[in-house]
């Protein structure tokens, strides 16, 4: 029998890894700008111990605004050493990250539950959930968090069974990598603390033992006050549901009252107090959702969009149900508390978030729907296999799994990269080496301002050369409110799409489907929907009389720019004075 799991286990984890290596540099398509940042940023740290902005061992990038936990720039660093600056090995370090979470959630399992069956098929449905697939294969923090975490879990666990305080240090230590690498473990953090110290006030005898663990788990809090405070609350801002959406709605609110009421009236009925509460669940309700877990997934961030799927497949859904019906049965409460607590307080913590992906912030939860998969399914099975016809039944059951994992690969193989695609960065790579040989033929070239990274990634661009360029920056900010830089290499950087006039001579990188009229499009980079990613342009002094190709449409502004004029691009309102 124990050769038996051993073997099974083996073969999950095989099936597991084939899954996240196969073409992994193809699919998905396109390589998104904060996979360049954290490796670059990576890459950075390694040749020179200072980031792309010239900071000593950071533990905040800054780098396009977003104020990146640094955790995940730090598990980069031996893959871009031993790989080098490539998306293989920037996407390899997620793959080894999401093997390993496989592997504790396992363990974990195991030890908590002391079922092989139970553990074994988690850590199979685990490994096959799209949740955990999608972010297996992409160069972003929530998996490497997310293994942080469930070490943190896993190194307690131990301590619990086996009572040895250095295994408390050890999961302290990984909980505060876990709040170094992704903001959701902040959400997870304070509770998880206040379980452990629960757990070693009742669980060790000795005082000093007491004194020593919750001493211990001091470090994590230290680490997210630190991080507060050189953030100064900046990414929590940005993120924040109330900033951008629940303030503006709040307002617009009471401006539509203010004309027949009076004020009183309306502040009684339309504050803060009232509507947080209430906006706050409707986020809850639409993350915590069949139609997200089940239906269509991620409808917020294209990154993780995979058309028509949820992030568990809809076969599962039932079987899940049941098993939440069943571990509550067979459980003390305390399990159905932490099980179901923590899945509402994923959920919860996502609901504070506006930006972002659904998919990254609730990550955490897939072994707890895992887990509730398969007391479901094993319950059914136990229920049926006294029956004649429950060999027919379970193979039906194995039937429509293996129709609904074809199903899912076909789209997100195939529809994802074609299906709104937008959001994916594609044909950067293929954008700068274009720019190569028209170098030359240019007095200038004009990129977009978030391109700034990838040029620095795809060239292995020096360290010191882009920490000496990091002064260098726009007097426009983006939308992060942060001004990028405004030259990388021979490069002038703009931070709108597409200029409305411009200057003569000079090429422009554009990006959306709105171009000048007086414009000569030197080549159109698409995305495989025919949608352009990116249009090389050159201003002509009269409008075009070319055919506008699919897809494009003109700007009802447009000019040239003097060269006398130190400005290379303007928008339509600067044009009409508006």
């Amino acid at each position: 029998m124990e050769k038996k799991f051993l073997v099974l286990f083996f073969l999950t984890l095989f099936l597991s890894f084939t899954i996240r290596i196969f073409y992994l540099t193809q699919n998905p398509e396109g390589f998104e700008q904060t996979e360049a940042a954290f490796s670059y940023n990576a890459y950075s740290v390694l040749r020179t111990l200072h980031d792309e902005d010239g900071k000593f061992l950071p533990f905040i990038l800054v780098s396009v605004g977003d104020y990146k936990l640094a955790g995940y720039m730090y598990w980069q660093i031996p893959f871009i050493a031993l790989l080098g600056l490539n998306e293989f090995s920037v996407r390899f370090s997620a793959i080894t990250a999401g093997m390993i979470s496989l592997i504790l959630i396992y363990f974990i399992s195991y030890k908590v539950f002391d079922r092989r069956k139970i553990s074994l098929l988690t850590l199979f449905f685990t490994g096959i959930a799209p949740w955990h697939i999608l972010l297996s294969r992409m160069g972003y923090d929530p998996i490497v968090a997310f293994m942080f975490y469930l070490f943190s879990v896993a190194f307690f666990v131990g301590w619990y069974k086996r009572g040895r305080i250095y295994l408390v240090l050890l999961s302290s230590i990984s909980l505060s990598l876990g709040i170094l690498t992704y903001y959701s473990v902040w959400v997870l953090a304070p509770f998880t603390i206040l379980f452990y110290w629960i757990a070693i006030y009742k669980k060790s005898q000795e005082k000093i033992s007491r004194l020593a663990g919750i001493f211990l788990l001091l470090l994590p809090i230290l680490m997210m006050g630190k991080l507060l405070l050189l953030t100064q609350g900046q990414r929590l801002y940005q993120d924040s549901t109330y900033q951008v959406h629940a303030n503006p709605l709040l307002e617009e609110q009471v401006r539509e009252d203010q004309r027949e009421f009076p004020l009183f009236i309306t502040r009684m009925f339309h504050n803060k107090l009232i509507f947080y509460p209430q906006f706050l669940l409707q986020n809850f309700s639409n993350n915590l959702s069949f139609d997200f877990l089940f239906l269509r997934g991620d409808k917020v961030d294209r990154r993780f969009y995979v058309p028509y799927n949820g992030v568990l497949y809809l076969w599962s859904a039932p079987f899940i149900f049941l098993g939440v019906l069943y571990f509550w049965k067979r459980h003390s409460l305390l399990k159905n508390l932490i099980i179901l607590g923590l899945i509402g307080l994923i959920f919860f913590g996502s609901s504070f978030s506006e930006l972002g992906s659904e998919t990254e912030r609730t990550i955490f939860a897939v072994p707890l729907f895992s887990l509730l998969l398969s007391y479901g399914l094993i319950t059914i099975h136990k229920n049926t296999r006294k029956y004649p016809a429950s060999v027919v039944f379970l193979g039906c059951i194995i039937a429509v799994l293996i129709i609904n994992i074809a199903y899912f690969n076909h789209q997100y193989y195939w529809h994802a990269n074609i299906h709104e695609a937008y959001g994916r960065y594609f044909g950067t790579r293929q954008m700068l080496s274009s720019l190569l040989p028209l170098e030359s033929k240019y007095k200038k070239i004009v990129i977009p301002d978030s391109a700034y990274i990838f040029y620095y990634f795809y060239n292995r661009v020096d360290p010191q050369v882009a920490q000496a360029e990091s002064v260098f920056r726009l007097s426009t900010v983006n939308f992060n409110g942060l001004a990028l830089r405004s030259k990388v290499g021979n490069y002038l950087t703009m931070p709108i799409e597409c200029p409305a006039a411009g200057k003569l001579n000079v090429l422009y990188v554009c990006r959306g489907t709105n171009i000048p009229k007086n414009s000569k499009i030197i080549t159109i980079i698409r995305y495989r929907d025919t949608q352009p990613a990116y249009t090389l342009l050159e201003f002509i002094p009269k409008e075009s009389t070319f055919p506008l190709p699919i897809n494009l449409r003109y700007m009802d502004k447009y000019g040239v720019i003097d060269d006398k004029n130190d400005a290379y691009w303007k928008t339509e309102k600067e044009i009409s004075g508006t």
